[in-house]
């Protein structure tokens, strides 16, 4: 029974029209977000070089060579997520980081709205479909960061949902085929098609298991089987529809293969429950399994098990977190109808409950106008420099331990009494905000790990923790003699050591970081 509650145009008040759930919901995820993260979203180290990397592929073409570090020059270093940089270059050029603050806001937003109408769809009264996708929000937003992996984060919901409704019925296999461009788009943002692809494969070979043991399956017939795999086929092509080549691949590759970046990179270890957000995860992953448990496992669809393939990766590196709770909510929205808690609330005749819709609700033009006419203001109030609260210009904030803003000015003092391309050593989370900030340096490095290489990062952690007597043979090998360091209480290894050091003196001292130089 289709639920006509929410068709534009059924009876509906004007100001239902104008303020459907859907676009109530949206606004509130998208302010909410923009408060959230105004400084949080921008935390992440290479949120800076990110955007310098968009800029000069605009200037200069693709890079094949890294540009920005001493150790590293010359060294083969293609963007693998020149796409994604591209496009926060450009957000960065209309409205600075206002503006890249307000397309990761409104990503999120559109995202969990989406999963907001699948819960409502699903047979979720508004206010329980509200509370189940803001939960879905909160688990997932412990890795959010305006960075090109987002990008993987909103794709793999729309991969599942894909899944979700061709499983149910609700998609041809003709209409499948949305999948490929998807997938070209996505192999020049970030590597995380890897995923999607694996997450397609996986509900193919289990529709294709069912459908040779003659259970339900969407694949009626071996033609259908066939079509299937075409598609996997040609999803997987799109990898090389881009314009660097077989070097990207292979830099996936050396990422997810890096012994050395699981074991000191935070977001590829393992999942930890004493850490805030991977309990949030976890708090998720009770959520589904309760969805799940609830229904007889006779009736489990295949693609109801996906997420437990994405909560096994989450185990072993918490980076896959999002991934999981962005699959597991497209599919406990699916769930939900099927499951004994939604029975015994409708037997109650609670209104947190409604019947399932046939297809997705639309949602007409009037529903689109306020959000939109809010974007378009954003858009020109930072394109302008108008200072507005929330969506204006100036509500972003750089105030992070990787960007210690009071350093801003000492650094640009030192890169302006020495010729451009002079080396500077720098703690790895600085290295985009050395980038950024002062672009005629060459930095020591920064969390292009894949760049750097095992050995190189290996040596890294152990000289800063262990051996910061090895900082004197950097400093002798490379021919720096300025140092950027990050400060904490207590003291690294490394700080303490050039504190106690007769051939380093410090020259500007801020709230997370100090500079250091070598005496004459």
């Amino acid at each position: 029974m289709v639920n006509r509650e929410n068709e534009p145009g059924q009876g509906q008040r004007p100001g239902r029209r104008f303020f459907p759930p859907e676009a109530l919901f949206f606004l509130a995820a998208w302010i909410g977000c923009a408060v959230a993260f105004r400084s949080r979203g921008l935390a992440d180290p290479g949120t800076l070089w990110h955007v310098r990397v968009g800029e000069l592929i605009f200037r200069d073409g693709i890079m094949r060579t890294d540009p920005f570090t001493f150790p590293f020059a010359g060294r083969t270093w293609i963007p693998q997520q020149w796409g994604g940089e591209c496009l926060m270059a450009l957000a960065h050029g209309v409205g600075g980081f206002d503006t890249i603050l307000l397309g990761f806001s409104l990503l999120i937003a559109g995202l969990f709205t989406g999963i907001f109408r699948r819960f409502l769809a699903g047979g979720m009264g508004v206010p329980l479909a509200a509370v189940a996708a803001g939960f879905a929000l909160v688990a997932a937003g412990f890795h959010f960061y305006a960075r090109p992996h987002m990008a993987t984060i909103v794709l793999m919901a729309v991969v599942a949902a894909f899944l979700v409704d061709f499983d149910r019925g609700w998609l041809t296999l003709r209409r499948m085929a949305w999948l490929i461009p998807i997938h070209a788009v996505w192999t020049n943002i970030h590597g995380g098609m890897l995923g999607g692809l694996f997450t397609m494969g996986l509900a193919a070979l289990g529709w294709g298991g069912t459908f040779v043991l003659k259970k339900d399956s969407p694949l009626r017939s071996w033609t259908e089987v066939a079509g299937m795999a075409a598609l996997i086929a040609l999803c997987a092509v799109t990898m090389f529809v881009n314009p660097i080549g077989l070097e990207l691949q292979r830099t996936w590759f050396r990422i997810v293969g890096s012994p050395a970046m699981a074991a000191f990179v935070a977001e590829h270890s393992p999942l930890d429950p004493t850490r805030e957000g991977d309990q949030a995860v976890l708090l998720f992953a009770l959520f589904y399994a309760a969805l799940l448990f609830s229904v007889g496992f006779r009736r489990w669809r295949v693609t109801w098990l996906l997420p437990v393939v994405w909560f096994v990766l989450t185990l072993k590196g918490i980076r896959q977190g999002p991934l999981f709770v962005v699959v597991g909510a497209v599919v406990a929205a699916d769930i939900w109808p099927h499951t004994a808690w939604y029975r015994w609330l409708k037997a109650s005749g609670d209104s947190l409950t409604r019947d399932p819709a046939d297809v997705l609700p639309k949602i007409g033009w009037p529903g689109r106008t306020i959000p939109g006419i809010l974007i378009a203001v954003a858009l020109v109030s930072q394109a302008a420099r108008v200072p507005l609260p929330v969506i204006g210009s100036g509500w972003a904030k750089l105030d992070s331990p990787a960007m210690p803003m009071d350093m801003v000015e000492p650094l640009q003092a030192f890169a302006r009494t020495v010729p451009a391309g002079t080396p500077i050593y720098n703690d790895m989370n600085f290295g985009g905000f050395v980038i950024y900030f002062a672009p005629t340096l060459k930095n020591f490095g920064d969390d292009r790990f894949e760049l750097c290489g095992d050995e190189w990062l290996t040596d890294y952690v152990e000289t800063i923790g262990k051996h910061p007597e090895r900082f004197d043979g950097w400093q002798r090998r490379y021919g720096f003699t300025t140092a950027l360091l990050s400060t904490s209480e207590p003291r690294e290894p490394l700080e303490e050591y050039l504190i106690q050091s007769s051939r380093w003196q410090r020259i500007a001292q801020g709230r997370t970081a100090a500079l250091y130089q070598l005496r004459p």
